[in-house]
């Protein structure tokens, strides 16, 4: 009888004791995930992160596995915790980087043709507040002087960000015919979207200063200096990405588009609005041959039959239009230019890197320019011309590394001119910092 009923309960034993050992030992079985998250890093880039400790899907893991990676990515010093698990098919890598307020302070001098020589103190720091980036930058040199403050959060309100910009800046170029004061402050949000696109909506307030008119120059500045002190409105739409990675196809490598509408002396019976657009595009001929094509352009009016100020109108030259010199086209009474209520300036440059110079592979490029400066509300009866005449250039740049420090030049001869314009063959532009 005993032996019946042991023959008779064997079979589930022994069913038993196999789904027994297919518990113990199935935790220790590797298991595939189709794809790595990673949670809780701020400044240390995904792709860093799985690439240092080889964590890549497709690949089965055990729990030995799991606390290897755990234990490699603490090895690197980088975070105060590490936590490897499946979620699903999803393996999710749980960080808390050692470094949670990284930040960096620079000492430059730079050099352009159109400020001249500049000094600068730049700091920035992330967290300076929880979750807030915050930056300073000063700039000093003969003719511009100012500060700029910005106080970054993101995801502030739910999916939209939240940023605070301040800035001080005083101009007394020799050639200005004024001196100008602006202070500003604008908190603004910001909705960044995953294609690369962004917008922006700021109401801030301005204080505009124009003083200290140079005798001799337009009777226009004397009417127009004074103080505006009001608040502003700014709508702003961008976008920057590469089109090629994306999935566009094509030979375009980049590409940038902005649009800023600018409401400003609200209240006051000095309302302006005034438009920026700017577009650039990268096309890559070959490996190391590229074809840029940019826009810039601007209008401001004014509102209730005023006049534009010249702190809002549009100085253009220099590096903005080569072949001419910083605020060196447009209306023009006598010495001075006035500046315009309308701008744009269209560029084509062919670019090619060559052998390398100086320990660098250094671009060079071939352009043309193609623009214009115009329209004024007041013309002092007629005696400005503000008509639209088209100015064009065409010129060679080299852009090159020395050691350190990134060094741009040009030499342009315009082609279209009129004899009012200042001209400008040469430009050189470069910068450092330590």
């Amino acid at each position: 009888m005993a032996a019946r009923l042991l023959r008779q309960h064997a079979l589930p034993v022994s069913v038993f004791f196999a789904a027994a050992g297919f518990a113990l030992t199935g935790g220790l079985q590797a298991r595939t995930y189709n794809a790595v998250e990673v949670r809780g890093a701020q400044f240390i880039p995904q792709e860093n992160i799985t690439a240092a400790c080889e964590i890549v899907p497709g690949v089965s893991y055990t729990a030995g596995d799991m606390r290897a990676v755990q234990d490699c990515l603490m090895n690197s010093g980088q975070f105060r915790s590490v936590r490897v698990a499946g979620e699903g098919e999803t393996l999710v890598v749980s960080v808390e980087e050692l470094n949670d307020r990284p930040g960096r302070i620079e000492l430059g001098l730079a050099y352009d043709s159109r400020d001249g020589a500049a000094a600068s103190i730049y700091f920035e720091r992330y967290n300076l507040f929880p979750g807030t980036f915050g930056a300073v930058e000063l700039k000093f040199s003969e003719e511009v002087r100012s500060i700029q403050t910005h106080l970054y959060t993101a995801d502030a309100f739910g999916n939209v960000d939240f940023g605070l910009d301040t800035g001080l800046r005083t101009t007394e170029y020799g050639d200005q015919g004024f001196t100008t004061k602006r202070a500003l402050i604008e908190p603004y949000l910001a909705w960044p979207f995953d294609n690369g696109a962004r917008a922006e909506f700021g109401l801030g307030y301005r204080r505009d200063e124009m003083s200290d008119v140079v005798p001799g120059a337009s009777a226009l500045f004397s009417t127009e200096a004074g103080v505006v002190d009001a608040p502003y409105i700014r709508i702003g739409l961008s976008y920057s990405g590469n089109p090629a990675e994306s999935g566009g196809g094509g030979l375009v490598t980049g590409l940038s588009l902005s649009l800023d509408q600018y409401f400003w002396g609200l209240g006051t019976d000095q309302r302006t609005a005034e438009t920026r657009v700017e577009a650039d595009a990268r096309f890559a001929l070959s490996d190391n041959t590229s074809f840029l094509v940019s826009l810039r352009g601007g209008l401001v009016s004014a509102e209730s039959g005023q006049s534009t100020r010249a702190v809002d109108r549009f100085f253009i030259g220099g590096a903005d239009f080569r072949g001419f010199a910083p605020r060196g086209i447009g209306p023009k009474d006598g010495n001075y230019f006035v500046g315009a209520n309308k701008y744009y300036v269209t560029s084509l440059e062919l670019q090619r890197e060559i052998d390398e110079i100086l320990g660098t592979e250094p671009r060079v490029g071939l352009f043309a320019d193609v623009g214009s400066a115009w329209g004024l509300d007041d013309t002092l009866g007629g005696t400005i011309d503000d008509s639209r005449q088209i100015r064009s250039s065409v010129g060679l740049s080299l852009t090159l590394d020395i050691g350190s420090v990134p060094v741009s030049l040009f030499v342009a001869k315009p082609v279209d001119s009129l004899p009012t314009d200042d001209r400008q063959s040469f430009g050189v532009s470069f910068s450092t910092s330590f």
